[in-house]
């Protein structure tokens, strides 16, 4: 593994404690087209990321590095863990969200249309913990290559869906976006952040128990110093909000003021927290899977304990 420097842009010193300033990043694969949708696998001790444009679905862990689990022939982006049951993938080529094994097998359609109009292409995807589905629906996997396959645009709508298997019911939770990306949940999912790319905007949103969104206002924006369209977008275990934005990763605290940015040498599409103690962000750069140590654990590694213990109590 090759290191590579850390730079932080510091707005508030606050950031020093997530982030020891005094580590590098570590490249741990290099290679790819366009890194995304990364998720960290805590049954296999693996990450599990799309490269987009080759279609390949692929695996890092310590023992074996980087290395093919499918070729998902989708230009598949974003992507979801749903834990004994696959990964709820996004597909550029066919515009579709599908659910597909760790093996590539069992490929299924959750949604493909809305009132008989064709999806633009499912972007990013998150999952409630009551089994509830959203994902963003921009018009990126409609252009050009390499990531995107040149169609027209179905329609003028660019929203973010939300998908009731159990009901088999789409609904739009929120439009009025001009492309919507990353999105993700408050600790007590009863807030949901949507980034809007062509915007350098981030918008919170009321959950209500049914999933439907209300009350948008602005959180923060990534505009800054340097224009940089936010991209995939998480939180860590007290509630700042991370989001990947070309430059670095943006931390804002839970009152939307930025702490700063940890920088990086090549433009960051999205990340994930992994690892056994759930302090390690791996980064999907453009060309290049990197990581780096933080000081408090991500989101999805308290989500995975709590999944763990209710498990283990049946």
């Amino acid at each position: 593994m090759k290191r590579m420097s850390l730079s932080l842009r510091v707005f508030d010193d606050k950031l020093y404690e997530y982030i020891d300033a005094a580590q590098n990043f570590e490249k741990l694969a290099d290679g790819f087209v366009i890194g995304e949708g990364p998720v960290w696998d805590y049954d296999g001790n693996r990450l599990i990321f799309n490269d987009i444009p080759t279609n390949r679905t692929m695996t890092w862990s310590e023992g074996d590095g980087a290395k093919l689990l499918f070729y998902n022939g989708k230009k598949s982006n974003g992507n979801w863990l749903d834990r004994g049951r696959g990964l709820i993938m996004c597909d550029h080529h066919d515009s579709k969200l599908v659910r597909r094994g760790l093996d590539g097998s069992g490929y299924s359609v959750l949604a493909d249309s809305f009132d008989d109009i064709e999806l633009n292409s499912p972007n990013d995807v998150v999952m409630r913990s009551d089994g509830l589905i959203y994902f963003t629906d921009p018009i990126f996997g409609r252009n050009d290559e390499p990531a995107g396959i040149p169609r027209p645009y179905p329609s003028e709508r660019r929203p973010v869906y939300v998908l009731d298997e159990r009901k088999g019911r789409l609904s739009i939770a929120a439009e009025g976006f001009r492309n919507p990306n990353g999105l993700c949940f408050s600790l007590d999912e009863r807030m949901m952040y949507i980034n809007d790319s062509p915007a350098y905007s981030i918008f919170a949103y009321d959950v209500s128990e049914d999933g439907n969104l209300s009350n948008k206002r602005f959180f923060a924006g990534t505009e800054g110093e340097r224009a940089t369209m936010p991209d995939g977008m998480k939180i860590d275990e007290i509630g700042n909000v991370v989001c990947a934005a070309r430059d670095g990763l943006y931390y804002f605290d839970p009152s939307g003021k930025l702490l700063g940015v940890l920088l990086t040498e090549e433009p960051v599409l999205n990340f994930a927290w992994g690892s056994d103690d759930g302090r390690t962000i791996f980064i999907t750069c453009r060309s290049c899977l990197i990581s780096v140590r933080t000081k408090i654990r991500g989101h999805s590694h308290i989500r995975h304990l709590q999944l763990r213990e209710v498990n283990n109590k049946h």
